[in-house]
């Protein structure tokens, strides 16, 4: 949903805990100083983390209220 929007990143990664441990490994230290959260959703801007969706934001929310949160960052930090 947050994907039909005109801004938005150039890059999408998605990393699944326990299925790929070292991607998992290294997902972890790039979203350092957050703990590890499931789900979450992080956003990034020449390689530095630019803002966080841990899942206490994820959890009670509807898939719309989320879209429109990563919309509002894509307005903000994507060309």
């Amino acid at each position: 949903m947050s994907l039909k929007n005109e801004k938005k990143p150039d890059y999408f990664i998605t990393v699944f805990a326990g299925v790929d441990k070292e991607a998992t490994a290294a997902a972890r230290r790039y979203l350092l100083p957050y703990p590890p959260s499931s789900p979450s959703i992080a956003l990034f801007k020449n390689g530095e983390l630019i803002h966080m969706i841990e899942r206490h934001m994820i959890e009670g929310r509807s898939a719309d209220m989320i879209a429109q949160h990563l919309k509002s960052l894509y307005n903000t930090y994507c060309a």
